[in-house]
């Protein structure tokens, strides 16, 4: 089964639409201060009127309830990915009825213990620290294959795209192996990231 696709990072309506055309089920929209990829909740919301079939996600760190539910309202948005250690933030928002991804740091020579259990409208992420990095975890730990209802994220790039399929991730999330510079998608890089993944078929 062909994996989800979430495209991060996204600030342009054009890069918005290739995604789509292309076959994205999931965009990210980084609310994240300290992120080069930051959009205000307003610019999130207009973005993801072209999401089409995909779901948007605003990606937040380190935010507060009051924060992320007033984005929400801004935006239009109901699905937000938030740290998996801010478990009370994680508790509150989903109680607000707003869909929730936790995301996951991995460190050390195991991964961490997805609690609660992912499912296909509350799914996980595994990346390193606290995501942004551009930097991959060893993939050797996914095993025989990746946690179901889980996204890999980290250091993907189109070239090194058909390593990760072996081990079948649920999906797969990705930011700057396509792109030109921060927040800028690299329209030959995305389509080659898709036609890795028709290949692998």
């Amino acid at each position: 089964m062909k994996p989800r696709i979430k495209i991060c990072g996204l600030t342009r309506p054009c890069d918005v639409d290739l995604a789509v055309a292309l076959g994205a089920t999931h965009l990210g929209f980084v609310l994240a201060h300290d992120s080069p990829r930051a959009l205000t909740a307003g610019a999130a919301g207009a973005l993801a009127v072209g999401a089409g079939h995909a779901q948007p996600v605003l990606v937040f760190r380190r935010s507060s309830v009051a924060d992320v539910l007033a984005c929400v309202a801004q935006s239009g948005v109901r699905c937000v990915q938030l740290p998996a250690a801010d478990e009370r933030t994680c508790a509150a928002v989903a109680a607000a009825g707003v869909r929730v991804h936790r995301a996951h740091a991995v460190a050390g020579e195991s991964l961490p213990e997805l609690q609660p259990p992912p499912n296909e409208l509350a799914p996980a992420l595994l990346d390193v620290g606290d995501g942004g990095t551009g930097r991959r975890f060893d993939w050797r730990l996914l095993g025989d294959a990746a946690p179901p209802h889980t996204f890999v994220a980290g250091g993907i790039t189109p070239e090194n795209l058909p390593s990760l399929l072996g081990y079948r991730p649920w999906g797969i999330d990705l930011s700057s192996g396509v792109e030109a510079a921060p927040g800028i998608k690299d329209h030959a890089r995305l389509r080659s990231l898709f036609a890795a993944l028709e290949q692998h078929r």
